[in-house]
């Protein structure tokens, strides 16, 4: 006589082997973090993922190069700064210069000298011009202040296009912020893992399983009954 149990304590063990590969991998989903650990999991998804951290990677790039730019803008604005007021002390010597008292002065001139070697050397940085002053003679007070209200005004202009320059970037940076931190929140949405679901699904998957088990050894119990009664 053949006796048949075999059929369904196989259909228990292969209810209880997909219930704990289940159970896997939700304890991987709570454990990483992520919803999609590979693309057996939501190949659609990882690769929309993947694109998304790739927009991510672009706009911080794109924010550090901004930053970097800022950077750079605050050296040369730092640099026009130091010219100004090299400019600012020469036009108080252009007006003593026209006072008679000091008409012939050697300070004078060895000082306008000195500043204007000093801009100069900064000047071939901040403005890619390292004669950006020269002839200034203390002995010609009004073509001495024409000189230095054109370097002025040269370096005002400058210092406001930089500025302007400036602030863009600053607009670029909080634009390129903006988009990372919402196309973070959309990958978040699509491959990280929703807890509370995940602990809802660990849960209802905990108690299949105690039932699958609880029903393999009862069949298995009664397959060993019926072989004992048989016998």
């Amino acid at each position: 006589m053949a006796i048949s149990f075999n059929a369904s304590s196989s259909s228990s063990t292969s209810l209880l082997d997909r219930l704990q590969e289940q159970q896997e991998k939700q304890n991987e989903k709570l454990a990483s973090g992520k919803r999609i650990n590979s693309a057996a999991d939501d190949a659609a998804g990882l690769l929309i993922a993947n694109r998304l951290s790739s927009t991510i990677s672009e706009s911080d790039q794109r924010a550090i190069n901004a930053r970097d730019q800022q950077s750079l803008n605050n050296i040369q604005s730092g640099q026009l700064s130091a010219i100004s007021d090299n400019l600012q002390r020469m036009n108080e010597l252009s007006v003593k210069a026209g006072n008679p008292l000091y008409a012939g002065s050697k300070a004078i001139q060895q000082e306008l000298n000195n500043l204007t070697e000093s801009t100069n050397a900064i000047a071939g940085e901040a403005l890619g011009n390292s004669n950006f002053l020269s002839g200034l003679d203390a002995s010609d007070p009004a073509a001495l202040q024409a000189a230095i209200n054109t370097a002025s005004s040269t370096v005002n202009d400058k210092a406001t296009t930089l500025g302007a320059d400036t602030n863009a970037l600053q607009s670029q940076i909080n634009t390129y912020q903006v988009s990372s931190i919402n196309t973070a929140a959309a990958r978040s949405r699509i491959a990280d893992t929703d807890y509370a679901s995940a602990v809802s699904d660990q849960a209802s998957n905990s108690v299949q399983s105690q039932i699958a088990v609880q029903v393999q050894r009862s069949r298995q119990q009664q397959a060993g009954l019926l072989v004992d009664t048989l016998v």
